[in-house]
């Protein structure tokens, strides 16, 4: 089933509720200033309609989690890893002290994704005025009112809808009756969508890095991190890495060898001249590349080195693959 299903993905269309993803909901008239005060990323900029992708760094500069921040007219909403919604609106709320914010979790609706060359053909050609990636608009797809954003491209163009959590099932009804016509979507599993993200490089917040990376250990750091922007919480420490020093870690692909399960290089140590470069984090067996990984690995093992990794071994390449 995982190899039909990321075909669609490939050179259709797949759709995928994502459990994995939450929404915070951010009100009053000092919003922007103040989780600029947070983010690495520059929000004060945002027009309604534009969104950023940044993280949230504690003070000494370390990933708490990666966010998308979407401006709308009077509020903003930050599409967050669900395991750490809750804790990142309790890490907000301990710095409104005067500021005019309102911070609550963004209910009664759940994140689409739409994902595929199909996908724009889907929701009935909605591609026009998504010219940058995170824009966003409300949009009605199939009588369905959603709002849609423009996500980074996973090897193809990838959306989010972000729909009324009790129309969620007419949605995916109406795309896949919509299939049969050559314009809708395929229902799609995570280990589909977990094959595409690995093929395209895509590191996943606490699977491949989390609050033990610095944001230029993610291979995000270009899309993520702005050295303009001014101060946040943690910007004196992932400054300095940027301008005086670098990071002894680095996101790289792996290609596997000696590994017929793909699952089985999960969580397996990588070993380079007898001594530890990483784990593996990610692994997925791609029709088009064979058998891949993710990982953040000791910057000494550059790409085109030969490392152990359990039983079998795997050459460390950078990335996209």
């Amino acid at each position: 089933m995982t190899d039909a299903e990321h075909r669609a993905l490939r050179d259709a269309c797949g759709l995928l509720v994502r459990s994995d993803v939450r929404g915070l909901e951010m009100t009053g008239e000092d919003r922007a200033r103040f989780l600029n005060g947070l983010v690495t990323c520059d929000v004060k900029t945002l027009a309604p309609g534009a969104g950023v992708y940044g993280f949230l760094t504690q003070v000494k500069g370390r990933v708490l989690a990666d966010v998308t921040v979407l401006a709308l007219e009077d509020r903003l909403w930050l599409a967050l890893p669900a395991s750490e919604a809750e804790a990142i609106a309790d890490h907000l709320a301990r710095y409104v002290i005067v500021d005019r914010v309102e911070i609550r979790p963004l209910s009664g609706l759940r994140p689409v994704a739409l994902i595929g060359p199909g996908a724009a053909a889907a929701m009935g050609g909605a591609e026009h005025g998504f010219e940058k990636v995170y824009s966003h608009r409300e949009v009605e797809v199939h009588g369905v009112r959603t709002r849609v954003v423009r996500e980074a491209d996973l090897g193809v163009p990838a959306w989010t809808l972000w729909t009324p959590e009790d129309q969620v099932s007419t949605l995916a009804e109406r795309l896949a009756a919509e299939r049969l016509a050559g314009h809708g979507a395929r229902e799609v599993g995570r280990r589909a969508w977990e094959r595409l993200r690995v093929e395209a490089g895509r590191p996943l917040f606490g699977q491949d890095f989390g609050p033990d990376h610095f944001p230029q250990e993610t291979g995000l750091e270009a899309e993520a991190v702005s050295y303009s922007k001014g101060c946040y919480l943690g910007q004196e420490v992932v400054a300095r890495i940027h301008y005086r020093g670098g990071v002894n870690r680095l996101l790289r692909g792996l290609r596997f060898e000696g590994f017929d399960d793909e699952a089985a290089p999960l969580g397996q140590e990588i070993v380079h001249e007898g001594r530890e470069a990483g784990t593996v984090t990610s692994a997925v067996r791609s029709p088009s590349l064979g058998h891949v990984g993710l990982a953040v690995v000791h910057k000494r093992v550059e790409p085109g080195t030969r490392v152990a990794v359990g039983a079998g071994g795997a050459e460390v390449v950078a990335l996209p693959f």
